[in-house]
């Protein structure tokens, strides 16, 4: 992809890697990470992460200025486009940011935020017209402290059904 883009692989491509890892290493070798399970089966809601299940978790976190989706995060994702595909239900993704730099470029990036989820759950088989998007930047942080860990906690995408 070009600079700056991020390229995310058809459902297609994304299956069938999945069933290469799993074939060969389990559920946790896929996911990558420490502190995850699966409770007798590899469905995509049925698993935890830090002790909550893949549709409780309805924060997507983002490392400083980017929006790049963490491998955790496209599970927790794929498990909501699964719901929302037999659902039918629509969702607003709302992108946000820490209170460092410039109102208009956290606008920008809490919109690049958004969007990524948004390309993701359609690469998952949702409908794009099921999707809404919205960018608050920095005005609706969640803490108000002026410190890495508020800070950490204001870079995020919020899934809203």
């Amino acid at each position: 992809p070009e600079p700056g883009l991020v390229a995310i692989p058809d459902k297609k491509e994304i299956t069938m890697k999945r069933r290469e890892l799993l074939g060969f290493m389990g559920a946790g070798a896929l996911l990558g990470l420490a502190g995850c399970s699966s409770k007798g089966g590899v469905g995509e809601d049925d698993f935890m992460i830090d002790g909550r299940h893949a549709l409780d978790i309805k924060t997507i976190y983002f490392d400083f200025d980017e929006y790049v989706l963490k491998p955790k995060y496209r599970r927790v994702l794929s498990a909501h486009a699964k719901k929302l595909n037999e659902t039918g239900k629509s969702i607003r993704i709302e992108g946000h940011c820490d209170e460092r730099g410039t109102r208009e470029y956290n606008i920008g990036l809490g919109e690049r935020r958004a969007n990524a989820v948004r390309s993701y759950l359609i690469a998952e088989g949702l409908s794009s017209s099921q999707i809404s998007t919205i960018s608050y930047g920095e005005e609706r942080p969640v803490d108000y402290a002026h410190n890495e860990s508020a800070w950490a906690k204001n870079r995020r995408a919020e899934l809203i059904y």
